[in-house]
């Protein structure tokens, strides 16, 4: 069997000219690399599949039988993967030339690193934050409250950007990275298992870092690697998406609640959305009330996260289909779940394959 250094797995949702945009990127950023590509499409509408098997004969495509979600896709994917990494990519990224090479070059000469991801830029090529600590129960109200306590206190264990203390540019253990590029090393997907299928969107990818971590494995932000992240290319049109960073509003606070619970149990979630509330309250008023510097901007931000945090109800397709999901059971699991809590991580049947070590 050909050898295969690295398998390429895409999640696409109707995005079908970034997706081609992301496709055309990878030959120059894998460089001399040999790579495959599986394309997992959750039933877009777009023409997105036809597009990748008419211009890309070399990608798998895979039909994801409906929108799935993020995480099932992903673990669909995984199913069909050669490589001795792989690297989850979201479609709406352009990836520069050498980048992925230099992903895996810098983890496959340090065994101990089992995860790991690039800089990431905006369209404009600002610096797009993408390397964190894991969150704590005052986390929601330091670096989600915008009262700048993120900005102030950057060493502290409960600011979760590290980029407050370490800048873009300079390479750093991160406790978890940004799903939009992320690679995986495949010895740490056997033993820790895929994602979690409960997580439908959003916050998938620090539950599953954290089951890396405990699985021994470290993180690692590469910055001399470089890919451009649109940033929410599905999602963005929604109502109020423009206030959560161009994210499904009602979907992303379900999954914080979710990512609270797994991590520090219903008590510790209810903890922090209180103190995730209490801060918002806190950045209305400092921003509603007549002082000099208020900014609309932000009390228009703090008042809809308000109204969400206090009835995330399902008012979008993709929240009303998680909600859905989750009443459905998740493919079972051959090994005990790595969590505190929650449900077991989905055990990924991987291919055998003849690839480098």
């Amino acid at each position: 069997m050909d050898r295969c250094d690295l398998s390429i797995v895409i999640v696409s949702y109707n995005t079908r000219d970034l997706l081609r945009a992301c496709l055309e990127s990878l030959p120059a950023a894998c460089g001399t690399l040999a790579y495959e590509v599986v394309v997992v499409d959750n039933a877009s509408a777009d023409g997105s599949a036809n597009m990748v098997r008419r211009e890309f004969p070399d990608a798998r495509v895979l039909d994801g039988h409906g929108n799935v979600g993020f995480s099932r896709a992903n673990n669909l994917g995984f199913e069909h993967c050669r490589g001795s990494f792989i690297l989850c990519l979201n479609p709406d990224t352009v990836s520069h030339p050498g980048s992925i090479e230099t992903l895996v070059e810098a983890m496959r000469g340090d065994p101990t690193v089992g995860y790991s991801g690039p800089k990431l830029l905006n369209d404009d090529g600002t610096h797009q934050w993408s390397a964190y600590r894991f969150h704590t129960l005052l986390s929601p109200f330091f670096s989600w409250s915008m009262l700048g306590l993120d900005g102030r206190f950057p060493n502290s264990r409960h600011c979760m950007s590290l980029h407050h203390a370490h800048g873009a540019d300079t390479p750093i253990d991160a406790e978890w990275l940004l799903g939009a590029a992320l690679l995986v090393r495949r010895e740490a997907i056997e033993a820790c298992g895929g994602f979690d299928e409960s997580f439908f969107l959003y916050g998938e990818e620090v539950e599953w870092c954290q089951r890396l971590a405990r699985g021994g494995w470290r993180g690692r932000y590469e910055p001399t690697a470089t890919i451009t992240h649109i940033r929410s290319a599905s999602t963005s049109h929604l109502e109020d998406s423009d206030c959560f960073l161009g994210h499904d509003p009602a979907l992303l606070v379900r999954a914080h609640r979710r990512l609270g619970r797994v991590t520090h149990g219903t008590a510790g979630m209810l903890l922090q959305q209180g103190l995730h509330a209490f801060g918002m309250s806190l950045a209305y008023l400092r921003n509603a009330w007549p002082f000099r510097d208020r900014s609309s901007a932000k009390a228009r931000a703090a008042r809809l996260w308000l109204s969400y945090l206090l009835h995330p109800a399902p008012n979008s397709p993709k929240a009303r289909a998680v909600a859905a999901l989750a009443k459905t059971p998740s493919r079972a699991t051959s090994r005990p779940s790595r969590h505190r809590r929650g449900p077991a991580a989905v055990s990924v049947p991987m291919r055998e394959f003849a690839g480098s070590s």
